[in-house]
């Protein structure tokens, strides 16, 4: 791998990381204000309505990741006549789908309110209101998604993150203030729908920034869409299917048990997954280069990038995967409140070993969807959504939100175990010599920061003390991780980023 790649590679992939932990600050900050004063019930039915909402993203139809697939191929060729051809025709088609997903969501959602979901009812008028507020936000999200290709495609990731950053920071800090002036739950989806058409119209802006030679205007180009839609065709069955597994826990937890038991485990699940920051700061990074190299079956390439993003992702999320289970019980009880704990910090302590086995698969996976083989991970999602199905039906009605979250962590190690195998026959990884030796060192120094983070929680209760210790001990694994397990290599890109 050229040192200059590199250096673009971990440059845009800290762009994404620290983006992501300011959001998490954010989040920590305001989440609790905006429980406390909606309720449980309410702040509920506003993840069941996202969770909803967010499912018809579907409709993408995988267009706008087959967008940055070949615009990141046009590019390294510079044909931009092509470019624009496919920019046009994206935008174009998410407009149109867009409009027809919010008349769907406009005529579904008094059937989900009525018959699926357990509303309370001096809730339901002011959830269908919310609803139907909601469904111009998918208008503004398919577009933004069709527009953030180009930003990705470049590479200019610090643009991405820029304006994602300020609009989620903005969603969150004035979602707190709505709810603390005494605002409820549809002027807080008023919100979230203002700021996504605002982030959409920015990049609307940086596209014309990047590409100031560009003349886009609404065209369907039938060729260029066929060859759009010949790769995203397998894309949309993830799509379609990806997002139902994600949400099927809490549409089930919904409709089985209660809306406020909906929020005692979203909010589990939402910091826990958080951690998915690592490996997801680096997948819309590798994503362009894994689909640049493809293209001219760089085997070796490919399967040195794959081996050290691995290890490297391994060696990040494990610390923070073990924290959160050994102390789940005093971070929620900190953050949430000692009731709220005492019903979630099973779900948090499940849900760690999840959010490791998930993170790590994030790679073979966007290296499968770089090689233009799309339909691999739809097959294999077509193969784990049955499965997936029958543990939550059997788990949740008798172990609740607990069942829950061992039924997600059942998926996706099925997922994980399935793409690793693709991606052994597909680059030639060996899964002793490459898989197993590179994560191995990860694993080994997991399993004695386990026993130090054991050893601070049992020798003192002394929450400060214990934090201190904890920010000591990173500085120790750092350093060990600097100085023993990166090679040279790997500290070259470093130091050069």
């Amino acid at each position: 791998m050229k040192p200059t790649l590199a250096r673009v590679l971990i440059k845009n992939t800290f762009w994404n990381f620290f983006t992501q932990v300011w959001l998490i600050l954010i989040f920590m900050v305001t989440t609790p204000i905006v429980v406390h004063n909606l309720g449980d019930e309410a702040y509920g039915i506003l993840s069941l309505i996202m969770a909803t909402v967010g499912y018809f993203g579907f409709l993408d139809f995988g267009i706008s990741q087959a967008t940055l697939k070949f615009i990141s191929e046009h590019l390294v060729r510079n044909e931009r006549s092509q470019v624009h051809r496919i920019i046009s025709t994206s935008v174009f088609f998410s407009l149109i789908v867009g409009l027809l997903g919010a008349v769907i969501i406009i005529f579904l959602a008094p059937c989900l309110i009525e018959f699926i979901f357990k509303i309370p009812p001096v809730l339901r008028n002011e959830t269908k209101i919310s609803f139907y507020i909601f469904s111009g936000w998918l208008i503004a999200s398919l577009l933004q998604g069709a527009l953030q290709t180009v930003p990705a495609a470049l590479q200019r990731f610090d643009l991405i993150n820029l304006i994602n950053g300020i609009a989620c920071s903005l969603q969150g800090l004035v979602s707190a203030w709505l709810v603390l002036s005494g605002f409820h739950l549809k002027e807080v989806v008023a919100l979230y729908l203002i700021i996504r058409v605002l982030s959409a119209s920015a990049f609307f802006v940086i596209l014309f920034k990047l590409l100031p030679d560009i003349t886009l205007r609404p065209m369907w180009h039938g060729p260029t869409f066929m060859k759009l839609f010949s790769f995203g065709k397998w894309v949309l069955v993830s799509y379609v299917i990806g997002p139902l597994m994600v949400n099927l826990d809490r549409f089930l937890i919904g409709s089985f048990i209660s809306v406020a038991a909906v929020t005692y485990y979203a909010i589990p699940y939402a910091i826990i997954t958080k951690l998915g920051i690592i490996p997801g700061s680096a997948a819309p990074v590798l994503f362009p280069t894994f689909s640049e190299r493809g293209a001219f079956s760089d085997n070796s390439f490919l399967l040195g990038l794959f081996r050290r993003s691995l290890r490297l992702l391994n060696l990040s999320i494990l610390p923070f995967a073990v924290i959160l289970f050994i102390f789940a019980d005093e971070i929620l009880r900190i953050w949430m409140g000692a009731s709220f704990a005492d019903k979630s910090v099973a779900v948090a302590r499940i849900l760690s070993f999840a959010v490791v086995v998930n993170g790590l698969a994030i790679i073979p996976y966007t290296l499968v969807q770089g090689l233009g083989r799309s339909d691999i991970t739809a097959k294999f999602h077509l193969f784990e959504l049955p499965a997936y199905l029958l543990f939550c039906l059997f788990l949740i009605p008798s172990l609740g939100i607990n069942g829950a979250a061992i039924a997600w962590t059942g998926r996706v190690a099925l997922d994980a175990a399935l793409l690793f195998w693709y991606v052994r026959r597909r680059i030639g990884l060996r899964i002793r010599k490459h898989f197993c030796g590179e994560i191995k060192w990860g694993f080994l120094l997991g399993a004695v920061w386990t026993l130090l983070m054991l050893g601070i929680k049992f020798s003192t209760q002394r929450l400060l003390v214990q934090g201190a210790l904890i920010f000591l001990s990173f500085g120790l694994y750092a350093s060990v991780v600097w100085l023993y397990i990166l090679d040279d290599r790997d500290r070259m890109h470093f130091k050069c980023a």
